[in-house]
């Protein structure tokens, strides 16, 4: 056990009396993605330590018994346990997962609720370590070679793959997340798709293609609100499956509801 009585082949942070606080526990209680540091391993354990002198106070006091609080813990134990079937019968895998068809059945029917609030533009871009090499991509592709191509070539390339520092392939972007500032004003101005010129900000030289520019106000194409759609559904399909499950075990007990949705039961006098 990560706290209890025993330190079994688990080890041990802190102890009181005869309760053992575990590096284990600690850890399945912290989020150690990236490491737990022995700094945090201390103060969660000075935090433990505390709370456990305060527990133990409090039940030699008798505190536990008290009906406010055995109310509080049944309605702990009530909410603990509904969650608990929620997640079985709600709040599945199966409940998040869209099919490319619902998704483009949905935009078909509600596409006119997807109206941009700014404008967005669909962006592919190089960054490279100086002029010269962004010069050369950018004349790849006015001579004719498709931009995807003349990435994978300049990548294959050793010396011109050094220059290049990052890439972002046909990503959609607003001004307020297209950055540095630089690239909005070129991807704003643009008429059709073709390379830019180098772009020379502080990080290096860019080339940008725009393959699309939507303006504010017009419906957003289906890639840009995908995520939105998917969770437009998973919300819609646990509603359904909620509403569903409230109504198969409805059927199981004796319901009687005593008021109505009209009935005034702020006072109990009647005007003569």
């Amino acid at each position: 056990m990560g706290c209890g009585n025993k330190d079994s082949a688990q080890s041990p942070v802190a102890r009181i009396d005869d309760r053992t606080l575990t590096l284990e526990h600690v850890k399945a209680r912290l989020d150690s993605s990236r490491g737990v540091t022995p700094a945090q391993v201390g103060e969660y354990a000075r935090r433990w330590i505390n709370e456990e002198i305060l527990y133990r106070e409090a039940l030699r006091r008798g505190m536990d018994t008290r009906e406010s609080v055995r109310a509080q813990l049944e309605e702990v134990r009530r909410q603990l346990a509904i969650n608990a079937l929620l997640q079985d019968e709600i709040y599945t895998e199966k409940s998040v997962q869209s099919t490319p068809e619902d998704i483009s059945q949905y935009y078909s029917v509600h596409n006119k609720e997807f109206t941009l609030p700014t404008d967005v533009a669909l962006v592919s871009f190089l960054l490279f370590r100086d002029r010269d090499a962004a010069n050369a991509f950018r004349t790849l592709v006015l001579k004719g070679t498709p931009w995807a191509q003349a990435v994978r070539q300049t990548m294959a390339d050793p010396q011109q793959s050094l220059l290049m520092v990052t890439r972002m392939d046909s990503a959609y972007y607003s001004q307020r997340t297209l950055l540095p500032v630089e690239l909005w004003r070129v991807a704003s101005a643009s008429t059709k798709p073709e390379p830019s010129f180098p772009v020379q900000t502080n990080e290096g030289s860019y080339i940008l293609i725009v393959w699309k520019l939507d303006r504010q106000g017009q419906i957003a194409d289906l890639a840009y609100v995908e995520q939105e759609i998917r969770s437009r559904l998973t919300i819609e399909r646990r509603r359904r499956a909620l509403e569903g499950l409230i109504e198969r075990l409805r059927s199981n007990h004796a319901v009687e509801i005593m008021v109505s949705d009209h009935t005034d039961t702020s006072s109990t006098n009647s005007e003569r």
